[in-house]
């Protein structure tokens, strides 16, 4: 009987995913139609909605509640799920200390390669303006941009003091996205003083985090009716002018993520000796597979595989590669502050030095955790902007266009964990040139 490796199994995905014209026999019988995928239902949503919008403005504005429906599932499941992200994903730290300096050196370069991006974005962002000129000098927008005021504390003090909930469940009841996040990192450390005696809590946590996850599932399947209400709402509001700055956005977005890539990682893989196009072609079956699905988690196995085998260390790739999924997703920091700002941009919102510096904070903790999950990456823009004290239905702008944003972000998240893994190795001395060589040299000739 023929063993059948996981490279073949993902190339077989890859080819279905990508090359519907010549699929497997067993792919053809399970891959859904087209028509019913589900970035193809939101995308004709979000464009019969601006067709709508632009031909019936009239009738179309009345659709707003369809968008603001879907905006306020997604808020409901917002604080569980930072909570049990936060805390789970401190238990995975935990984990990181138990192997020692490994651990140490993987935050350290998460962290700062998090935080680079995160500027990045918020340059780029400010520089291009996407959201500028969409919005309008109506009575409704002032309204908003004065409530966005009252939303800001007037001083530290004040800010620091609104962070601390007044009890465990009322953070939770009112909504407030920092109060569930200083509980979240106060359980977290919890749970790592409990030591072995906290595992089954942490197993029980995992299991309520796939349940609020299988929540957002759920809400997500009602995207394209949200898409199709907001779009005809917004065009019908404020014009086309904002279909061209949704353009604006998704351009922006991906020549980021490409500099990112080419320029950013490219020169980091030059600085420890190696080349980020060896790493490519070492992955690029893995690349395909997220290219095909849209999910930077379905290349784990394959890059668990294939990165010990090139010199990386088995414990630092058992280590960093998972960890780097909750901490190191740099699609979604390079992502976040741009569509943060687009909101504020569109609603003519100006934000103060220390307001945008409260939503770099912000940023730092929800752009973990969002990675391989439908909607992840949206919940984690909607949790920005609701603690922002930015306009929530300004999240409904970018439905119809956050599938592609979705497909630059898992490319880049993936590229992003396994620069990660040979740089942490390389730096802690469990990395083997050797090995790398005769990999990326085989990989070459079997191209």
């Amino acid at each position: 009987m023929a063993v059948v490796s996981w490279e073949d199994i993902q190339l077989q995905i890859a080819q279905t995913q990508l090359y519907p014209s010549v699929p497997t026999q067993t792919a053809v019988k399970r891959r859904k139609p087209f028509w019913r995928e589900q970035y193809v239902l939101v995308v004709a949503g979000a464009a019969l909605g601006a067709l709508a919008g632009a031909l019936f403005p009239a009738v179309a504005v009345d659709f707003k509640p369809l968008g603001d429906v879907f905006i306020s599932l997604i808020k409901m499941t917002i604080t569980p799920l930072i909570f049990v992200v936060v805390v789970t994903g401190i238990a995975q730290v935990g984990d990181m200390k138990a192997v020692g300096r490994i651990g140490l050196k993987a935050f350290i370069y998460f962290e700062a390669v998090t935080t680079a991006c995160l500027l990045f974005s918020l340059a780029v962002v400010h520089w291009v303006q996407p959201g500028a000129g969409v919005a309008r000098a109506t009575s409704q927008q002032a309204e908003t941009v004065a409530r966005y005021s009252q939303a800001h504390m007037t001083s530290l003090s004040a800010y620091v003091q609104h962070m601390i909930p007044d009890s465990f469940a009322g953070a939770f009841a009112s909504g407030d996205v920092l109060q569930v996040l200083v509980l979240a990192l106060l359980c977290g450390f919890g749970l790592l003083l409990l030591g072995e005696r906290g595992v089954p809590l942490r197993n029980g946590l995992e299991r309520i985090g796939e349940l609020v996850f299988k929540v957002v599932h759920i809400v997500v399947m009602l995207a394209p009716i949200g898409a199709f209400g907001a779009m005809a709402f917004t065009v019908a509001k404020f014009g086309v002018a904002t279909l061209y700055a949704l353009a604006v956005l998704v351009g922006t977005a991906w020549v980021m993520m490409l500099l990112f890539i080419v320029v950013g990682l490219g020169v980091l893989c030059r600085s420890i000796g190696i080349r980020l196009s060896d790493l490519l072609r070492l992955l690029r079956t893995e690349l395909l597979v997220v290219l095909g699905t849209s999910s930077s988690e379905t290349a784990i196995p394959g890059m668990m595989e294939k990165l010990p085998r090139a010199g990386v260390g088995q414990a630092v790739a058992g280590l960093v590669i998972p960890a780097g999924y909750s901490f190191n997703l740099d699609g979604v920091a390079l992502t976040l502050p741009l569509s943060t700002l687009f909101i504020a941009q569109v609603y003519g919102i100006e934000m103060t030095l220390g307001q945008q510096i409260s939503v770099f904070v912000i940023m730092l903790f929800t752009s973990k955790g969002a990675a391989g999950v439908t909607g992840g990456a949206f919940a984690a823009l909607a949790a920005t902007v609701i603690a922002a004290g930015l306009p929530a239905e300004g999240l409904a702008l970018l439905l119809g266009v956050d599938r592609f944003m979705s497909l630059g972000r898992s490319i880049t998240n993936t590229i992003g964990n396994a620069v990660a893994a040979v740089v942490v190795a390389k730096w802690d001395g469990e990395f083997d040139p050797s090995a790398w060589t005769q990999s990326t040299t085989l990989s070459s000739i079997a191209k």
